[in-house]
């Protein structure tokens, strides 16, 4: 008797441990765990610029990015890189991630080409000295972090503000959800069925209408919102306990002023929209 015990015990033994290690392997553990693990890297560049008035403009640009490092024995990291370079860092499929990263600074320093060319490194030299030779100042900042890391599933949070003379003139958050699982791209599809997408984009106005306080399109407008009878399912949304948040940018459904828009939906209130083996269901 005692050797069937023995034998009992390292079997069921064996058995807790091949479970784990395949919760292990697929990133996909609903305990809270993290799904990836991140690193930071913080690039940034000045220039100077003299523009057609003669007036002096400095540029500044920065970048704080958390990137995937690891996401459990047996996941290829480099290819949910691959994807997080392509879609966070808005980079083509020729660029290492390194050389992504850097490309984002370089494309804020490009947005101010416009203006004038870079007069050379003797007046970046003097922009780093300090800012009493500036007439304008111009600083972009890019911050890039996960939001949401856990049940096999990473939203990054990507955002970015515009300074000019230190006064921001310019913020937009932008959301990016990766299945750490299937090493891909969370879009609209791997949620709702496609013959549901009317029922979600109803129920956006309708809680649009519910945390304003309004009854109908028209105090919406008045508040600042149009074409909200047009609202749509976009694909900046975020993931969190509770629900989904769709999050829209500036002028996108609403007067620059009134920001940027964000609308949560529960889980509970999607359940019927959902597609088969929808994203969702592993994190409701």
């Amino acid at each position: 008797m005692k050797s069937k015990f023995i034998i009992f015990f390292i079997l069921l033994s064996f058995m807790t441990l091949m479970i784990s290690c395949d919760k292990s392997k697929s990133g996909g553990n609903n305990d809270g765990s993290p799904a990836v693990m991140v690193k930071s890297e913080r690039l940034s560049d000045t220039s100077g610029f003299t523009m057609s008035n003669g007036e002096r403009c400095t540029i500044v640009a920065d970048a704080t990015i958390d990137y995937p490092v690891y996401a459990g024995e047996g996941v290829a990291i480099d290819s949910l890189q691959r994807l997080f370079a392509a879609y966070v860092l808005e980079s083509g499929d020729t660029l290492s991630l390194q050389e992504a990263m850097r490309q984002v600074v370089a494309n804020s320093m490009h947005q101010y080409d416009f203006m004038t060319e870079p007069v050379g490194d003797d007046m970046a030299a003097e922009a780093d000295e300090g800012d009493d030779l500036a007439t304008l100042k111009y600083a972009t900042s890019t911050r890039i972090t996960p939001i949401y890391n856990k049940n096999g599933v990473v939203t990054f949070e990507r955002v970015d503000v515009i300074k000019k003379n230190d006064k921001v003139t310019s913020v937009t958050h932008r959301y990016y959800s990766f299945d750490v699982e299937t090493q891909r791209y969370i879009d609209l599809p791997s949620m709702f069925r496609d013959d549901a997408i009317a029922d979600v984009c109803q129920l956006l106005r309708q809680e649009l209408l519910k945390q304003n306080n309004a009854k109908g399109n028209e105090q919406l407008n008045d508040l600042g919102y149009y074409n909200v009878e047009n609202i749509t399912v976009t694909r900046n949304f975020y993931f969190d306990d509770k629900g989904v948040t769709w999050s829209y940018l500036p002028n996108e459904l609403a007067v620059e002023a009134v920001g940027e828009p964000k609308i949560t939906i529960p889980y509970s209130e999607l359940a019927s929209a959902l597609c088969d083996d929808s994203i969702i269901s592993r994190l409701n």
